[in-house]
């Protein structure tokens, strides 16, 4: 304790010696900032995890002063991500590995806070007991929500100050903030069950699933047809001359579909009947000599036998020439590509030029590849996707099926099923004649290792024969 001071003496004292050392505080607190400042703005220009870890690890020491620094980053554990002063390092080495357990003993009350700890604490880790610096400082990083994702441990051979926890807190501000950032969201997910027991659990859970039945299916190309279809043949030998009607055109019985060119039709029914008036001349005039004329007599059955031959010449031209209009048997849709594809094409007798079919009788008609076969029956399910409409498939029932393969216009083998719309399902009032799509047919179940592997067993046993 100071004496106290004689009255009778008087105490002179330095004004000079503490402006100076104010002076020189103020100058050590701006330089600390200025440190965590530059630490901070470096941090946001690190562009990899990595990077991270490493500045971490050694930028760190002009903020703290620390002998040597430890990052880690906790996944399913704990694991060592930079050490200070290298650049590459043994995870597996003594001193790393016992550095991580010793992280890994922490308490989570412990490694979520910022605190001072002892390497000797944790006696059964022996690397640590004669390490050089064992005045440690925990600092840990977590995200905004406060999950904890990783930290780093400083050591230093001296106890550490209070003074030096404030900055400790702002390195783990920032650094976690900086990994929030480089990372994202991942940061916040949370593994439930570590790598040794998920993996093999998934793998078992994809093994059983393959026993699951489930019906084999195949996918074919499907048309919309009508079980009512009639075909326009061509009755006449000749050329088109014009389609009166266009693709998809309701139409009704009677009604003119297609013309074929008439003009030597026409000429042969004109002369057709200019024989006939030859004819019925000359039978007149035999009729009216044969009164007089006994050769006028005999040559009357030979005149009449000549004009019955012509009036079955021009009754036979009259029916050719009518047969120049074709007109719809039934009532309706004609079914047929391009109109002008048609006009002027030579036509022989019997060919189809179009198909009427009916719009209240639709149907699908699945050509199944030879391929793809797959063991089906009447009534068996499938499901039709029309181009036109994808995204709203239709219910359908499987009504003919085929056992002999016919081949397609392309030149494959394909095998002709009919479907119909399943009960419940509203009718095909919006469906078109000749509207495309896939359909997927269903057949019986078998295992998905079945469904899977039926193909590349196919293939072996076809080619290889085994």
């Amino acid at each position: 304790m100071a004496s106290p001071q004689d009255p009778g003496k008087q105490t002179f004292t330095n004004p000079h010696a503490s402006v100076q050392s104010a002076e020189d505080s103020s100058s050590g607190s701006a330089a600390g900032l200025l440190r965590i400042l530059q630490f901070e703005a470096d941090l946001r220009r690190l562009e990899s995890e990595r990077e991270l870890a490493f500045y971490l690890a050694n930028e760190s020491r002009q903020v703290l002063g620390f002998r040597q620094a430890f990052v880690f980053r906790k996944r399913r554990r704990w694991c060592l991500e930079a050490v200070s002063s290298v650049t590459n390092f043994d995870r597996h080495a003594a001193i790393n590995r016992q550095m991580t357990q010793f992280v890994e003993g922490l308490e989570p009350s412990v490694a979520s806070e910022t605190g001072r700890l002892t390497l000797t604490d944790a006696p059964e880790l022996e690397a640590l007991q004669d390490h050089l610096f064992v005045q440690a400082l925990w600092i840990p990083l977590k995200t905004r929500k406060g999950r904890l994702f990783g930290g780093v441990l400083v050591l230093h051979e001296k106890p550490w100050s209070e003074h030096v926890l404030p900055l400790a807190q702002r390195v783990s501000e920032a650094g976690g903030h900086a990994w929030q950032a480089l990372k994202g969201r991942k940061l916040e997910r949370r593994r439930w069950l570590p790598g040794r027991i998920l993996w093999p659990a998934l793998l078992l859970v994809v093994l059983l699933l393959g026993f699951l039945p489930a019906p084999l299916t195949v996918l074919a190309p499907v048309e919309v047809t009508s079980q009512e279809r009639l075909a326009v043949p061509v009755p006449i030998q000749g050329v088109i001359d014009a389609v009166e009607v266009e693709p998809n055109q309701p139409v009704e019985k009677g009604d003119v579909l297609v013309r074929l060119e008439d003009t030597e039709l026409r000429n042969e029914l004109s002369i057709a009947g200019r024989e006939v008036a030859v004819a019925q001349s000359r039978l007149t005039q035999l009729q009216n000599a044969a009164f007089s004329d006994r050769e006028a007599a005999r040559e009357l059955k030979v005149a009449q036998a000549e004009l019955a031959l012509a009036l079955s010449e021009r009754a036979l031209a009259q029916e050719r020439l009518d047969r120049v209009t074709i007109r719809a048997r039934e009532d309706g849709v004609a079914v047929f590509d391009d109109p002008t594809a048609l006009t002027g094409r030579p036509v022989s007798v019997g060919e189809k030029v179009m198909e009427l079919v009916s719009p209240d009788t639709l149907e699908f008609t699945i050509r199944l590849p030879v391929m793809d076969n797959i063991d089906l029956e009447e009534g068996d399910t499938a499901r039709i996707f029309l181009d036109g409409d994808p995204l709203n498939p239709i219910d359908a029932r499987l009504t003919r099926t085929s056992y002999r393969a016919v081949t397609q216009p392309d030149g494959s083998f394909a095998y002709t099923l009919k479907a119909g719309v399943a009960e419940g399902e509203q009718g095909l009032e919006d469906v078109r004649v000749g509207a495309y799509g896939t359909a997927q047919l269903y057949g019986e179940e078998h295992s998905l290792y079945y469904i899977v592997f039926r193909r590349p067993l196919s293939w072996l046993r076809q080619t290889l024969g085994i």
